[in-house]
């Protein structure tokens, strides 16, 4: 089941992402637990995040805001996180978070822009978006 979180699902959220970052295949700065229950906290106020859960327990989340290019006022719908626990990685979980959020971005009238970035397996994912209906636009690069 695909649902909008509320406040009272700060925790698993963050729980969640705590996950999501030890699953990088780089080298990242580690969590500040004030900044990350702050963007959590925003994202849910000013932006939209879905939960999938199964039986009362988070399989995953994809949270997003509205944003806009430096070079132009056209709006869009940009993910922060999206993150699906490995053992419900083989169901439609992940399907069915970005289907969710790229239909948010159709029933508001905003493209949807997704990314991934310090994770491994990206020519998989690279295809998983490709799939979906989405173009791949640059990379990104790190100094480590």
């Amino acid at each position: 089941m695909i649902r909008k979180a509320t406040v009272f699902d700060i925790s698993q959220i963050l729980l969640l992402l705590n996950n999501m970052h030890k699953e990088t295949t780089i080298t990242v700065p580690p969590i500040d637990s004030y900044k990350i229950t702050n963007k959590v906290n925003q994202v849910l106020h000013e932006g939209i995040v879905l939960l999938a859960t199964q039986e009362n327990k988070l399989q995953g989340s994809i949270g997003g805001v509205i944003a806009s290019d430096w070079w132009s006022n056209e709006k869009y719908l940009a993910d922060i996180w999206f993150y699906v626990y490995p053992d419900a990685r083989k169901s439609n979980v992940a399907k069915s978070l970005i289907s969710d959020f790229i239909q948010i971005g159709k029933n508001t009238k905003m493209k949807v822009r997704l990314g991934h970035i310090f994770s491994g397996d990206l020519d998989r994912k690279d295809k998983f978006y490709e799939r979906l209906g989405m173009v791949k636009a640059g990379s990104t690069y790190v100094e480590v």
